[in-house]
């Protein structure tokens, strides 16, 4: 219901923008009269006669502007099933075919919002969320002054939380298997790519502690340091503390929470 309230919000609005400069002929008046038609079965998720309703008044009316807004209800209705691989080729098709359209933002956020509803947990692929945060991305480059943009940042901070307790749990597994360089290069990566979206002081205890077991000493002490320096009061500080004096914790097992996604899920775990 919260889909459909959203969505026939967004469909007034552009509805309202495309049409209202359209010319009054009697073909436009047959093509308002069959969208209207079409959109009463839709706003009732009747999508049985909604889907061939729009379907054919993009086949009578080729030209008329409420063809064009046929094509998104389609993307629409698609969407409000759950039948989200259809949803994405009605809303790339819009994207593709009308690129000079003022409803391209709502294209490109319904397609992010496509990938965005395939996101699996955390110790999946998480290619869902990927392209999610694509789309969502190039929305608000494209168009930073559009009303969808706002909410396209919100789910790329969703989305990349979930990719980097990924890519940690995926970490924490090399570590817990004495693979320190794919670790190691697990935890960079989080660093670099999501420094927003993890704990770094969490981050940098566990690179040293793949370092100190990798034998590199020299860099696990820097990070040491590092994490004296900037995190005085953090737990994975004083963790580190102990790493540097050879008082080691069990490896991979900073936290029971972390311990216990992994020991349940490093047999099929997605890298």
């Amino acid at each position: 219901m919260k889909k459909l309230l959203v969505i026939s919000l967004l469909m007034l609005l552009t509805c309202l923008a495309s049409c209202s400069t359209a010319p009054q002929t009697k073909p436009m008046e047959n093509a308002e009269a069959h969208y209207n038609k079409a959109l009463a079965s839709f706003s009732k998720r009747n999508f049985f006669e909604a889907i061939p309703s729009f379907e054919q008044l993009k086949d009578k009316y080729p030209i008329s502007p409420y063809a064009v807004l046929a094509e998104l209800r389609l993307g629409d209705c698609h969407f409000l099933q759950n039948e989200l691989e259809l949803a994405i080729h009605y809303y790339d098709n819009f994207r593709r075919l009308h690129p000079n359209n003022p409803d391209v933002p709502y294209s490109i956020y319904m397609t992010g919002m496509c990938h965005f509803e395939q996101i699996l947990a955390v110790d999946r692929d998480q290619t869902p969320a990927l392209e999610a945060v694509e789309y969502f991305q190039s929305l608000v480059d494209l168009y930073p002054e559009s009303s969808y943009s706002g909410k396209a940042l919100c789910k790329i901070s969703e989305a990349k939380k979930q990719i980097a307790e990924h890519e940690t749990l995926v970490g924490l597994f090399y570590l817990k298997n004495k693979k320190y360089k794919g670790a190691t290069r697990r935890f960079i990566k989080l660093l670099k790519q999501y420094p927003t979206s993890i704990n770094k002081d969490k981050i940098y205890y566990q690179i040293a502690q793949a370092d100190f077991e990798s034998g590199n000493i020299q860099r696990a002490e820097k990070i040491v340091t590092l994490l004296k320096n900037k995190y005085p009061e953090s737990t994975y500080t004083s963790l580190a503390k102990k790493l540097a004096g050879q008082n080691k914790p069990e490896i991979g097992a900073p936290e029971k929470e972390d311990k216990k996604k992994l020991d349940k899920n490093k047999k099929w775990l997605f890298f």
